[in-house]
């Protein structure tokens, strides 16, 4: 991450990626639909939780101490202010009850409002302070 200058890394099936990254808006003339996404990048906050989650140091700043109230197995310190979030243990288990559960239920500790929100298609209202990295 540090390498790309990257405060974010998400790892997930491509189709739990595509349902939480884009939506599709009806056009105005009833005629098929226009596609657009949820959040365009790590600015506009979190488009969801996916198999893997791994946030450095804005993200870790946003959650505070969010993170420690996570329950055990699903938050690992990586150091180097890097902590990985991991709803559920197998990749396969994204897009079933029991994965968007899991997703739902680290989103509410962690705070919805730094998540898209699917239900009623509006963007997080808190936001991580991201700055350039040093040169």
């Amino acid at each position: 991450m540090r390498l790309v200058g990257s405060y974010l890394a998400q790892v997930a099936m491509i189709d739990d990626l595509h349902r939480k990254m884009e939506r599709f808006i009806p056009l105005p003339d009833g005629f098929g639909t226009e596609q657009t996404s949820t959040v365009r990048d790590p600015s506009e906050g979190l488009a969801g939780l996916f198999w893997r989650n791994i946030f450095g140091p804005p993200f870790v700043r946003m959650f505070g101490d969010r993170l420690l109230s996570l329950p055990p197995g699903t938050v690992q310190d990586l150091g180097d202010g890097l902590v990985l979030v991991q709803p559920y243990e197998l990749p396969t288990q994204a897009m079933t009850p029991e994965g968007d559960a899991a997703e739902e239920r680290l989103i509410t500790v962690l705070g919805p409002e730094c998540f898209y929100d699917h239900a009623h298609h509006r963007k997080p209202t808190r936001v991580p302070e991201l700055t350039l990295p040093a040169k």
